[in-house]
């Protein structure tokens, strides 16, 4: 897949939580190497009432994924960001916006993929016990731009 920058950025959505996250990087000339499990275990979900949080943001130079743990979030939109989402924990509900315009509701499981066009609305929550894990990947905005619209 070709990313349409060079440099790729986490999700930033109003309701994730980004104090105490871990910045796992990179040097300029070293591999490094993070455990998924691991990280999802050092860093729940806040207790104060958190529905989603990004735990980490894994760097390599110019490029970043973000890891977001989550029970549910609203159907929301973003206008300038495109979003690719890989199902790594948990089985949830995903509410997808189709070319339509219509919401359609599927579920989700580790090892699915979900690519998220700019202005298409969507919304996940967790059907088991176990919270959802994505990765994430977006393309970058500028600095404090904040463009996440919330539908309810």
């Amino acid at each position: 897949m070709i990313l349409r920058s060079s440099v790729a950025s986490v999700v930033l959505l109003t309701t994730v939580l980004l104090a105490g996250s871990t910045m796992f990087a990179a040097s300029e000339d070293t591999i490094a190497v993070a455990n998924l499990d691991d990280l999802v275990k050092n860093n729940p979900l806040a207790p104060h009432g958190s529905t989603a949080s990004t735990i980490a943001l894994i760097r390599a130079g110019g490029a970043e994924v973000g890891v977001l743990v989550m029970s549910k979030n609203r159907l929301h939109h973003h206008e300038a960001q495109d979003h690719v989402l890989y199902v790594a924990r948990g089985h949830g509900t995903a509410r997808l916006e189709t070319a339509t315009g219509q919401i359609e509701t599927r579920s989700i499981q580790p090892g699915d993929i979900l690519s998220l066009p700019r202005g298409k609305k969507h919304g996940f929550e967790k059907t088991g016990t176990e919270n959802l894990v994505f990765l994430v990947v977006a393309t970058p905005l500028p600095p404090g731009v904040e463009e996440t619209t919330f539908h309810e």
